[in-house]
């Protein structure tokens, strides 16, 4: 690695100094070295192993306020690319405005087991026998149609240069996924868990793993004897990986400063959405865990984001042509998929912060239902909106289960939601919810640990069968 690294830093050093001969305002290169291996297993048998590499460069300029962008995987091409972006930039009519450049120069190193230590060979028989495992289970109830594993490990290695700063990022992730489908009396049903870590080798464990299949059976066997929910109005108690639904796709999105400024978002800096003080929501890319990173890509240092403080909104997720226009500082919220794209205000980990009931008081008595697993929807911060598919739905009489139902879904007004809000437990759910956010064509690792939150009075889609 260290003869790929002086191979990179020989280029940016190269490109640094072609850049410093064009009379430029402002200019920021970054450069991907990132290796992923994914081990797939189709029941008893390896599907596929692919090993990838995406390696590239990026770079920006900034030239009497326009901005321009250009990339390429052939380092050699460098001046090329450069020189055939100035001229397409100096042709441009946009007018951008940018300040308050990174100044930062480290180098960062999520210390971690490396995926290399240990062959493909023996991550695959491992595989093996843990999908074995699930396929000796004597399952009565109902036919196991197909067990999938999927198993990914990626090393990310980022460069950051600019007049100003230098940084170097290299970060490591793994992920499990758990696809199995099954069958009961012409009833068909699919189960997606989903796993993942910053880190290495050392955050495998086998044990944790099977656990975590053995509950997607558990969940496999009860949507196909649930039947479908009832549409109705009553009161909902949201388990964790809704509540990070609500944080993530409801209110992050609507903070993405892009969207403040096009006036794609009805949410603003100041507004009250609920007087209940315990409704708070955070983005924080400090947290160690899936949307973990150092510095964004503008090499701004990443910080705590308090996005909904006590009720109101408190920040934005800002970039620096986002913080420039609104004249905030910039918060570290600049985020891109690879070297081929340019950065934009993206979410990390995002979540409710935990609030002061304990979660037996808030199933005390409880009359409603309490909503649990994601099952697709969409969200329209332009108009505060949003519609969320709920797997399960657990009918609730005085503090007992009374039904199971799947099929459900919520929808409804941001605000209504956030100001129904009576109750947050004080303790997040055990397990991080992870995942890749889409946005502009590119995705993002994100993750969030939630609470359960009890809403009064909501509508819940299903089916009039009762």
């Amino acid at each position: 690695m260290n003869k790929e690294n002086n191979y990179i830093e020989n280029y940016l050093d190269k490109i640094k100094n072609y850049l410093d001969t064009k009379e430029l305002d402002y200019y920021d290169i970054r450069v991907d070295n990132n290796k992923s291996t994914n081990i797939i297993i189709d029941k008893k048998d390896v599907k596929e192993v692919i090993e990838l590499e995406n390696k590239g460069i990026g770079i920006r300029i900034y030239k009497n306020k326009k901005l321009g962008f250009c990339s390429t995987n052939i380092f050699e091409n460098y001046k090329k690319i450069i020189d055939k972006c100035i001229e397409d930039t100096k042709k441009q009519n946009k007018i951008t405005l940018l300040s308050n450049f990174s100044q930062n120069k480290n180098k960062f190193i999520v210390k971690h087991k490396k995926f290399e230590d240990k062959d493909i060979e023996s991550k695959t028989k491992e595989l093996l026998e843990l999908n074995k495992e699930l396929l000796k289970k004597d399952i009565k109830e109902f036919k196991l149609l197909e067990t999938t594993l999927r198993y990914s490990e990626i090393t990310k290695r980022n460069y950051f240069l600019s007049p100003y700063a230098k940084i170097y990022e290299e970060k490591p992730f793994f992920l499990l996924y758990n696809f199995i489908t099954g069958s009961k009396n012409n009833n068909i049903e699919s189960t997606l868990s989903r796993t993942g870590y910053l880190g290495g080798l050392e955050k495998r464990n086998y044990d944790s793993e099977k656990e975590i299949i053995n509950e997607n059976i558990l969940q496999l066997d009860e949507l196909l004897n649930s039947k479908p929910c009832p549409a109705t109005t009553a009161d909902i108690i949201l388990a964790p990986d809704v509540s990070d639904l609500l944080s993530h796709e409801a209110i992050g999105h609507s903070l993405e400063a892009d969207a403040v400024i096009r006036n794609e978002s009805v949410l603003k800096k100041g507004m009250l959405l609920t007087k209940n003080q315990d409704v708070n929501i955070t983005d924080n890319p400090e947290v160690k865990e899936f949307g973990y990173y150092k510095y964004d890509q503008e090499g701004i240092l990443a910080k705590k984001r308090e996005l909904i403080k006590k009720g109101i909104v408190n920040d934005y997720l800002l970039d620096l042509e986002s913080s420039t226009k609104l004249k905030l500082k910039p918060n570290g919220a600049a985020r891109a998929e690879s070297y081929a794209q340019i950065p934009i205000p993206r979410m990390s980990n995002t979540y409710f912060e935990t609030g002061k009931d304990k979660y037996k008081d808030l199933l005390k008595d409880f009359n409603g239902y309490l909503l649990k697993g994601f099952s697709g929807g969409q969200t329209y911060p332009n108009i505060g909106t949003f519609m969320f598919g709920i797997k399960q739905a657990y009918k609730y009489k005085d503090g007992e289960i009374v039904n199971k139902y799947k099929q459900a879904s919520i929808s409804g007004n941001i605000s209504k939601y956030l100001k129904n809000i009576e109750g947050v437990s004080n303790k997040a759910g055990k397990e991080l919810n992870i995942g890749f956010c889409g946005k502009g064509r590119q995705t993002a690792f994100v993750g969030g640990k939630n609470p359960y939150l009890k809403i009064k009075n909501i509508v819940i889609g299903g089916t009039k069968h009762e």
